[in-house]
């Protein structure tokens, strides 16, 4: 089970919705969230600040101190492994929000839980573009440009992901083959995925996806979420009729038995993958002839996979050490921080990707760590890492990872639209309201 146990702490560290209570800021030891540019020794001082201490940044700091002697990495926080309260992500995002729209805050952020639209269209956060144009010494080509390209504000970038999930979908590939469907997962959307449902329920499949009607339709916003969301202007498009009728799609799935919302046996299941040999070991966790698809699109986004930016570093635009915090950005992203093991994601370092598929192709086996085949081996052909390359580079829509307040107001206000309480027009214009309050506060 140590697979799901990583997985489950890491989505809780993307996604999770906050609870409202206690618990404040836990900080490095002669620490503050506000950078002073300088030490009382005389070093440059870059303050860095997140929510949750990942061990690596430990690592970091004590490697790049010992290269640049001259700065110091101060690293502040609120929770660790051992140390969780509820309502801490929530306190965390409201603190940083009112430093960060007043000039102030920390030199460099782990964005995230936080509103990073927001912040870039009030100057708050530093253009990362212009500073890889301005930096000789920076090649982007040495990371996967698919995923910085898709991860820009109006033309810029202003969150480095230090890593990235891969989000995809698993089919039970005896069923398919049973129901005689054929899936371009090139280019297939969720409509045609409401189809090959009903054409393998007719074979004798269980439904095609377990979820609750609420769920179901937050992972749908998530996956398209520009269209709904347009958070560096601050606005809503919930009482759009393209919401309007996905409401209703999804709600016609689910009085279509095409999905339960209860935990059931079903032929296709979303998945995240971190790292190159879950690609290999976790869908054989939840089917004994497992196929991993691109997960369906929206009606008329553009083809590509779906991914969870990771470790998503950003500059503070007022920082009086932006060169400092832009080499420790750059630290993170080399050979020496990518490759430390145990860490969740993909690496962005495409060298570093790379000789992780050579030795996990020299090993031949990846060990599978959870399902009824747990402890066993699955083998490592050629033509399954050609496929893994072909699904990263492909890598086109990020999905968020600072939506908590938007998730509310899907999860709760849709809930009496599915019951059959109120209307598709009803429950859209309280989300929209929600939506719209939270973006504008």
């Amino acid at each position: 089970m140590k697979r799901m146990f990583l997985l489950l702490a890491t989505l809780l560290l993307l996604t999770t919705t906050a609870a409202c209570g206690g618990g404040g800021r836990t900080q490095a030891p002669d620490s503050g969230g506000t950078s002073h540019g300088e030490n009382k020794n005389g070093k440059k001082t870059v303050v860095v600040s997140m929510l949750f201490l990942d061990e690596v940044f430990r690592e970091a700091k004590k490697k790049f101190e010992q290269k640049h002697p001259d700065v110091e990495i101060r690293l502040t926080y609120v929770q660790t492994k051992d140390n969780w309260k509820e309502g801490d992500r929530e306190k965390f995002v409201k603190s940083t929000n009112t430093e960060m729209l007043s000039g102030k805050g920390p030199d460099v952020l782990v964005l995230d839980p936080l509103p990073m639209g927001k912040y870039a269209s009030n100057n708050a956060l530093a253009s990362l573009s212009g500073l890889m144009d301005q930096d000789p010494s920076f090649h982007k080509d040495l990371y996967f440009g698919n995923i910085l390209d898709n991860l820009s504000i109006n033309g810029a970038l202003y969150g480095m992901p230090m890593r990235f999930i891969l989000e995809t979908m698993v089919g039970d590939e005896g069923a398919v083959k049973k129901a005689g469907v054929r899936i371009d997962d090139n280019v297939w959307t969720w409509n045609e995925f409401a189809e090959t449902a009903k054409a393998m329920k007719k074979s004798g499949s269980p439904a095609a996806y377990a979820a609750s009607p609420p769920s179901m339709l937050n992972a749908r916003v998530k996956a398209d979420y520009p269209a709904f969301v347009d958070e560096p202007n601050r606005k809503a498009k919930f009482d759009q009729a393209s919401f309007i009728k996905l409401l209703n799609e999804v709600k016609a799935l689910f009085d279509g038995n095409v999905m339960a919302d209860k935990a059931a046996e079903a032929s296709f299941k979303s998945i995240y993958i971190q790292n190159p040999e879950e690609f290999f070991s976790f869908p054989r966790a939840l089917y004994k002839q497992p196929k991993l698809y691109r997960s369906p699109l929206a009606a008329g986004q553009k083809p590509g996979g779906f991914f969870l930016p990771y470790q998503t570093l950003g500059i503070n635009e007022n920082s009086a050490v932006k060169t400092e915090a832009w080499a420790f950005i750059k630290f993170m992203l080399s050979d020496d921080i990518q490759d430390v093991k145990g860490l969740g994601g993909f690496p962005l370092n495409k060298d570093v990707y790379g000789r992780q598929l050579d030795q996990m192709l020299k090993n031949g086996k990846v060990k599978i760590e959870d399902g009824p085949e747990e402890g066993g081996t699955v083998d490592v052909n050629p033509a399954d890492i050609e496929y893994q390359k072909q699904l990263i580079s492909g890598l086109s829509h990020p999905i968020p990872t600072n939506t908590s307040m938007v998730e509310d107001a899907l999860l709760i206000e849709s809930k009496s639209f599915f019951a059959g309480q109120k209307s598709a027009e009803e429950a859209a214009k309280e989300i929209q309201d929600r939506v719209n309050a939270y973006l504008n506060e």
